[in-house]
Formats: structure tokens, sequence, C-alpha cells
């Protein structure tokens, strides 16, 4: 399982939905516009980037904040298909129809979940 993660993690970069538009600076700085609902916040604004840092069997993601906040990520088998890379808080991670949402401590991010997953 642990080769097919990194095939399916890029295959969930790319099949993040283009809509709706990505806060301005987002495709400048690289990656993937993903949602997020930073700060207990309730609402989702695209405004989030996810990226990869170190590519391989050892992949290492980055989820960027538009205050320069960051989350590092490490490749699990959760529906997310994250986890925590750094050891700064737990993550949880959950299926909603469509989406996949992503929990670390008050900071949630969600992007559409593949297609055929």
């Amino acid at each position: 399982m642990r080769l097919v993660l990194p095939t399916l993690a890029i295959g969930l970069l790319a099949a993040c939905s283009p809509e709706p538009e990505a806060a301005p600076g987002i495709a400048e700085q690289g990656g993937i516009a993903i949602e997020c609902a930073l700060n207990g916040s309730d609402e989702f604004v695209r405004q989030c980037r996810l990226s990869e840092e170190i590519p391989g069997a050892n992949a290492e993601f980055v989820v960027r904040h538009p205050d320069g906040g960051f989350r590092r990520l490490a490749l699990s088998e959760s529906p997310a298909g994250f986890d925590v890379g750094d050891g700064a808080g737990e993550a949880s991670s959950e299926r909603q129809g469509d989406w996949v949402v992503l929990t670390i401590e008050n900071d949630r991010y969600r992007w559409k979940e593949p297609v055929g997953e």
C-alpha cells in the first residue's frame, strides 16, 4: 500500500477542482489551490495551496496559508491520504460527499475526492 500512496497523492493533487476561483497569487506560488477554513472559521475559502516538497516514496507535502503559515504533511492511509508531518497537533480526515476534509487543530482543508478512488 505504501507504494500506491505517492501515486494516489499526486493524482489527488491533479484532481482538485478548479472551481471556485483561487485567491490571487496562489497559482503563481506553485502547488495546487485548495479550500481552507483557518483558525476555527466555518467558511471554506480557496486561499491555501498544497505542494509536494520532496517527491518519491518518502514524499513530503506542505499546505501553505495566505498569511505565511504552513502545515507539513506526510503520506498516510487516512481518508485524506495525509497526516501531520512535523508533529504539530494531530490530524483527522473524512470524506464528506465529493469532498475530502483534513482537520489539524483548528484548521480545516478540503478538496474534491479524485474520481474513481
